[in-house]
């Protein structure tokens, strides 16, 4: 039966790398790249580190913050700060491969530390589904943000928004709200129940304040990413607004998310060439400079994550092995059905 889905899952496999590929096959067919190369010896790299840093400094922290909150929302009594960051180390050196596996990698590590490791019989498994439905929530909340920041920007902006921003953010947000209502079963008047899964129990749990504490604490986040942003694109002689990459940088993030490309690469890039060819045009680069920015920026921000978290990779290790040495004060809990409130099915 394995090799009959062997080539299947190659086919899987392979999907991101030949849509990262072909992407930027067709920019570089757009823009030389002869051309980026150029861009890239002009730039300045003292003011792109400079700018960088910040915003991936405050990223991994209230990742590893926002993670820990969240999981002693729906996993009492949840891990440390310190523990919850080796998760994301986990997080950070895989989506340098690809985004969806580094969250099949975050589940896997939280349901060795909540279920598999920690010695529950009744349902060795209840603790990867439910942490399979954290991450679901986090996903889901992480893209009404930036629809949300997008929808808002866009009409603080006005007329100076870029073409179709405002109606795609608010018509995605709106089906993301329609979406979480049906998961959670706001929905049964009108005959649409959802499956009563453990995947969902996050989602059946959450109340709005949860939503608005995440949404609270990812808020930063993008006001310091357009800031960041705006000065590294001055090192390579671009001049953006602060306004328009707030309006822009939440699409441009969503796209990168898209599980079409390897490493987030080729989509994020075309993303900036749509919506930003316009100022790069006026630069001394032009094209070239903008996807030469978009390409090491992104890059830069993926290494600056895994080097910031790497020094926690030996506690999330310990964890995938199945050590009983957790850093986080629940070490003597035991997780399991007895447990863990989430641990049966309703």
């Amino acid at each position: 039966m394995n090799s009959r889905f062997a080539p299947k899952r190659l086919l899987l496999a392979t999907l991101p790398f030949v849509g990262a590929a072909l992407i930027l096959a067709l920019l570089f067919r757009r823009i030389p790249p002869e051309r980026i190369l150029e861009a890239l010896r002009g730039a300045d790299p003292v003011l792109f580190f400079a700018a960088l840093l910040p915003v991936s400094v405050l990223y991994v922290l209230l990742d590893g913050a926002l993670l820990a909150a969240v999981l002693r929302w729906f996993h009492p009594p949840g891990i440390g700060f310190r523990e919850s960051l080796a998760v994301r180390a986990v997080d950070y050196l895989v989506s340098l491969w690809n985004g969806r596996a580094s969250q099949a990698a975050m589940v896997g590590t939280l349901g060795r530390r909540f279920g598999g490791a920690g010695g529950g019989e009744a349902h060795r498994d209840s603790g990867y589904w439910e942490c399979a439905g954290t991450i679901l929530f986090l996903d889901l909340c992480q893209r009404g943000h930036l629809l949300l920041w997008a929808a808002g920007g866009a009409v603080v902006l006005g007329s100076a928004a870029p073409d179709r921003v405002p109606v795609a953010a608010a018509l995605g947000f709106a089906g993301l709200c329609l979406l979480v209502a049906f998961l959670r079963g706001r929905l049964r008047g009108a005959g649409l129940g959802p499956p009563r899964w453990r995947l969902l129990q996050s989602l059946r749990r959450a109340a709005p304040r949860h939503y608005a504490a995440v949404l609270a604490l990812k808020a930063p986040l993008i006001l310091v990413a357009a800031l960041g942003h705006h000065f590294a694109l001055g090192a390579f002689g671009i001049r953006i607004p602060v306004g328009a990459l707030l309006a822009t940088l939440p699409i441009i993030f969503l796209a990168g998310a898209l599980p079409i490309a390897v490493a987030r690469i080729g989509t994020s890039q075309a993303a900036w060439i749509y919506f930003h060819a316009g100022a790069a045009a006026l630069s001394p680069g032009g094209e070239a400079a903008l996807l030469a920015y978009s390409l090491s920026a992104h890059l830069t921000f993926l290494l600056l994550n895994a080097a910031l978290s790497a020094p926690f990779l030996p506690a999330a290790w310990r964890t995938i092995r199945g050590a009983r040495r957790p850093l986080s004060r629940a070490a003597g809990t035991r997780s399991g059905a007895a447990a863990d409130p989430l641990s049966v099915a309703s």
